[in-house]
């Protein structure tokens, strides 16, 4: 017979009973490491301690209807999630811009990001402040990790601004984690640019600051010792199948989950998921980071993604945190998105 996690876990019960308890194992493989210009692998700063977040995501829009964060914050409580991830998006206008931000309607204005930090602290939320740079031209068929300044030098100085900016916001309202990037897969290995982006990010914000990975570039970054975790998106291709078995889906999990515990066993860097979500589906366990891509509705593909994580990865203690992806839509059975309001997930 096949054992699925379902069997052990009561429907529409999967996040609930994980967001709320710390998650331990893994194997060894050899991986690159964050390496300084002179060879030494060390950490180069006062480490702040690790927050070990666990809770859920929530998107702020700058289209977001009147209610929707509050919602969601309601959601996100019935879960049982002990932190929020705030994640808001500012553009440039395609892979080769050296300007950044651009003016967007999806991007909310500061003082709803503001006013979102706050009020997820007054209803008990920790909260991690979570800015991300995306393409604006719909045309472009690059994504943000594949961004090609056509002046790096000049992008990585007004990123730095933008960013700077919000680490100030997150110390203002009382953050408690703060992102200095995420996917930036293309403008990662520039050491130096990043070492200054992070330090000066320190002088303004006194909690934990980390960077979230794309989940096959999480190796290529050489500035990880100057995090306090590094971060990974773990939108892991599991299956092309229709119907995968529970065990399979384990077997595409377990290298991955190998090479995690190595890294973070050789760099002493914490490693958390900052990302970890499966749309409603047909298609989403074959492309996890895309909710257009499938053809039908499949809450049951959505579910076995999340079995088959927890199946993994619950209880490591070597995983310092998991942050699911995440609350927007109102959800519900006709809903093919990442959201797992309303549905068994």
């Amino acid at each position: 017979m096949q054992k699925t996690v379902s069997s052990l876990i009561a429907p529409g019960l999967l996040l609930l009973i994980f967001v709320t308890s710390p998650a331990g194992m893994l194997t060894p493989e050899v991986l690159q490491l964050p390496v300084r210009p002179d060879g030494d692998t060390s950490t180069h700063h006062d480490r702040v301690p690790w927050c070990d977040p666990y809770g859920i995501t929530i998107l702020l829009m700058g289209e977001d209807p009147d209610g929707r964060f509050e919602a969601n914050l309601h959601q996100a409580s019935r879960l049982g999630s002990r932190w929020v991830q705030l994640m808001f998006p500012a553009f440039q206008a395609n892979h080769a811009s050296s300007t950044l931000p651009i003016r967007d309607h999806r991007s909310p204005s500061r003082r709803v990001v503001e006013q979102a930090v706050l009020m997820a602290r007054a209803a008990g939320f920790k909260v991690a402040l979570h800015p991300i740079l995306l393409i604006q031209d719909p045309s472009d068929p690059h994504w943000r990790g594949q961004l090609v300044p056509v002046h790096r030098d000049q992008w990585f100085r007004e990123y730095e601004r933008w960013i700077v900016s919000w680490s100030q916001l997150a110390t203002s309202c009382g953050a408690n984690l703060f992102y200095v990037g995420s996917e930036l897969s293309s403008m990662q290995m520039d050491q130096q640019p990043w070492q200054r982006i992070i330090r000066r990010i320190r002088s303004e914000f006194h909690g934990p600051i980390t960077y979230s990975a794309n989940w096959d570039a999480w190796t290529e970054i050489p500035f990880a010792s100057e995090l306090d975790a590094l971060g990974v998106n773990a939108y892991l291709p599991l299956s092309e199948s229709s119907d995968p078995r529970l065990e399979q889906l384990i077997q595409r999990f377990l290298p991955y989950r190998s090479q995690l515990l190595e890294w973070t066993k050789q760099t002493k860097v914490p490693l958390f998921f900052s990302e970890v979500g499966y749309p409603s589906h047909d298609r989403a366990l074959e492309t996890p980071w895309d909710q257009h891509r499938g053809t039908r509705v499949d809450m049951e593909t959505q579910k076995s993604g999340y079995e088959a994580f927890i199946a993994t990865f619950s209880g490591d203690q070597q995983i310092r945190g998991i942050l699911f992806y995440a609350l927007h839509e109102d959800g519900g059975q006709t809903d093919r998105g990442y959201t797992p309001a309303g549905k068994p997930a």
